[in-house]
This record gives C-alpha cells, structure tokens and sequence, in this order.
C-alpha cells in the first residue's frame, strides 16, 4: 500500500509540471497552419475516438504539406460493434506495442487488444498496416491526466513542437446544453488536455456535422461564434489528392464519420443516415471543409472540458458529466451490455435506450447545463 501512494503521488506531481493549473498560460496566436507547424515536429492525435485516426491523418498530410513533420497518433475507443466491452481501451490490455510511459505507446501491425480474453484489432492497428508507419495509442480511461501525461511524455520523447487534437464532426465544440450531443465524453477529456497542458496546441474540426450527432449549421455556427473571438485559424478544404489518399484508407478503417467528408466532395449530396439509422447527416460539399482553431478560446466557452479537468479515470471523468444530466457514449456502451446480459430476443433501439438513461439522470436530480 504505501508503494502504490508512493507511485500516485509522484504520478501527481508529474502531472503537475504539465498542468498550466493557475498560472495559465495562454497558448500562441497563429495566423495559418503553415505558420504554425513550417519546420516544427507535430503531433496530430484523433480525439473523439478511434475512427478518428483517419481523420488525424488527413490533417497530418496538409501538415506535411505546409512545411511541418508530422506524427500521427489516437484515442482508442472502438464502437460496440467492434468491441463488445464497454469504455476504451485501456494501454493494459493492448498487445504487441512499446509504451511510452503510463498512458501511451507506439503501435505496430502486429498490435491488438486483448479484452478479457477477446482480441480486438483497433482501428489504429489497421491504418499501421496500411500505412506502414507506426502510429501513437492515446489511452482515454486513465481520464484527463492520463491523457496529458500521455500527450506530455509523447512530446517528450519525439521532440514535439506542437500538438493538433483533430475530431471528426465537430461535437468537441459542444456546449453541453444539445439534445443531440451522442458522446461527449472522449471530446470533453481530450479538449481538456489539449488545453491544460504546457505545450503550443490547436484544435482541428473536420466534417462539420460529419458524425451524424450536431447538425452541420449548428457546428457552423459555433465556429462563427469562435471566429468572433478571433479563434478562427484557417478554414481549409480537400483536393483530389487528398481524396484518393482518403479513399484508400475508409476501405480498410471501420469509420462512418471520416468517409462523410470524402463522398461528399465526390458530389454525393442530400439525407443520409448512420450508425444504425439513429443519425442523419445532410451531405454537401461544406462537410469536406476543415477548420483549424484556437484551443484556448474552443477551450474558455464551454462547461464540458471544465468539468472533467483534474479527472484521474474515465469513470470519475463520466460521473462528472452525468452529474450535470450529460449521458454519454459510456453509459450507453454500460446500457447495451447490461440488455445483451439479459435473455431477451428482442432488436435494442438506442434511441430508446438513449432516452431512458436520460430519464433515469434526471430522477437523480442532476444540474442540467443551460446554454
């Protein structure tokens, strides 16, 4: 036991060096992404989860393109469909990889996760093997910390210069207030992170509305809220090249919300509903746009990443949202488990489901967030 103390406390203190705690210190103003990554080691990282490696990689590409040396890395949080067990997955349970130090490490093609005796190929595996470059694991279930000790001890032993957080779909600009706000929770620790480490940071939205949760016009106009700020970077759209690069990439990584952007600038256009018809996206050509913003400003208008700063596991990060009337992408994962327990033959709506366990925070007495 007083091993285990000794080891949290110097985990704490680390983290400490890293946390811009109360001497904040605000991040630098950039006028371009190429101004801000010409001649630096980046470290762009998918933060809403692990489909948002393509994304990660397509931001990474117009890093290289504008000067800058690119490392590409993910959170880890697969879909049910994927991994059955609810939560992401824990650096523990992944095979065949060289950690970086508590909450990270470097993954090959021959890396998976063993979940209780299942193994999983992450999807971060998969792009490894497609493009035959090692790729960094983000582990989301040590909460905020870990996700900065992560980012910190990445930073550390790659020389980074500069961290892009890339999320697919924009409901990292959540204010937490949304009916249709499906997973807040891996976007709220990773904005959390990017914010309240020591370390220049920008925040990347590709696909506005992409994923199928906030509208398209309701990212758009968070953005223009960003913008009025002065925390609108760069908006940035796709070409034919970086399309074919997509292209080859969705056929091997189990993502419905990075291949939104792509067959929408082939022309695609209209409805078009996802994850098991529970959301519709309207495709256009604005969902191949990408927008390059100001983490601090991102960071100062919502409660979200607030209220799991400080957080040390996924569980206390979650409760911290549910306290707040917020259900997440955990709860639903815990939700579809404890009904697949049961014996029953009946289909699972997660549009009920969803609805019930909102139902059931609200009995609690939870403080809803009032935008």
């Amino acid at each position: 036991m007083k091993i285990k103390k000794e080891r949290l406390k110097n985990f704490k203190n680390k983290i400490n060096m890293v946390y811009k705690m109360d001497e904040k210190i605000e991040g630098r103003t950039y006028k371009s992404l190429e101004s801000a990554v010409k001649g630096k080691n980046v470290f762009v990282f998918g933060a809403g989860g692990g489909g948002d490696i393509v994304g990660a990689y397509y931001i990474s590409n117009k890093v290289k393109r504008f000067g800058g040396n690119p490392l590409v890395g993910s959170v880890v949080w697969e879909r049910f469909s994927v991994d059955p067990y609810p939560g992401p997955i824990p650096l523990e349970m992944m095979v065949n990889v060289d950690p970086i130090g508590f909450s990270s490490a470097l993954v090959n093609s021959d890396s998976y996760a063993l979940r209780y005796g299942m193994e999983i190929e992450p999807q971060i595996t998969k792009f490894v093997k497609l493009i035959g470059e090692k790729a960094v694991f983000i582990d989301l279930t040590k909460g905020t910390e870990g996700v900065i000790r992560a980012l910190y001890d990445i930073s550390q032993n790659f020389d980074i210069d500069l961290i892009i957080g890339v999320d697919v779909g924009g409901d990292i600009l959540a204010l937490g207030c949304e009916e249709n706000l499906w997973s807040p929770l891996a976007d709220s620790i990773s904005l959390s992170a990017l914010y309240n480490i020591n370390m220049d940071s920008l925040l990347a939205v590709y696909g506005p509305g992409g994923d199928g949760e906030l509208e398209t016009n309701t990212i758009l106009k968070y953005i223009s809220d960003i913008a009025k700020e002065n925390g609108l970077i760069e908006i940035l759209g796709m070409n034919m090249e970086e399309a074919e690069i997509l292209d080859n990439l969705v056929k091997h990584v189990n993502t419905e919300a990075s291949l939104i952007p792509l067959i929408s600038f082939k022309g695609e256009y209209g409805n078009k509903m996802i994850r098991n018809n529970t959301r519709n996206v309207m495709l256009s050509p604005i969902l191949s746009t990408s927008y390059i913003l100001n983490v601090d400003i991102v960071y100062k208008r919502s409660e979200l990443p607030k209220l799991v700063k400080n957080t040390g596991g996924i569980g206390q990060a979650n409760q911290a949202l549910n306290n707040h009337c917020i259900y997440t992408e955990l709860d639903l994962e815990n939700d579809l488990m404890k009904l697949r327990g049961e014996s029953s033959n009946n289909p699972i709506n997660l549009i009920e489901l969803r609805d019930q366990g909102i139902r059931n925070l609200i009995k609690r007495n939870c403080n809803p967030i009032k935008c």
